[in-house]
């Protein structure tokens, strides 16, 4: 990961934690490999888990960070949130969801920006 994907990571994760997450796993991706998908950042709130795909960029010029979670990756996060479930039965009685931060590590006001429940399908 590069480094500006690891503060990108770290200024998202600290969002959350001022909102009162706990950060359960960070980088969370199955033991046989990221080809089915990777989870930035796994955290939880009374019964809302919620998985976080971190997107930076430090600029607009190949589109937002936004537009980088396509359809395919949507659907590596959503089978990786269902695999992390099922693997962690605690969290079975949870509320999942899905967010995209998008990171802007140069704008010291508001660096991050949350798109909650950006994907579904966690039925």
């Amino acid at each position: 990961m590069t480094s500006l994907g690891k503060i990108a990571e770290e200024l998202a994760a600290e969002h959350y934690r001022q909102q009162g997450f706990q950060i359960l796993e960070r980088n969370f991706f199955p033991k046989f490999g990221k080809r089915m998908g990777e989870l930035d950042i796994i955290c939880l709130k009374n019964k809302d888990l919620v998985f976080v795909e971190v997107k930076a960029r430090t600029s607009n010029r190949f589109g937002s960070s936004l537009e980088a979670v396509d359809f395919f990756k949507q659907q590596k996060l959503v089978r990786t949130a269902k695999l992390f479930i099922n693997l962690h039965p605690q969290y079975r009685n949870c509320n999942p969801r899905i967010d995209v931060a998008s990171v802007d590590v140069d704008n010291p006001l508001k660096p991050v920006i949350i798109l909650a429940n950006a994907i579904e399908d966690l039925d």
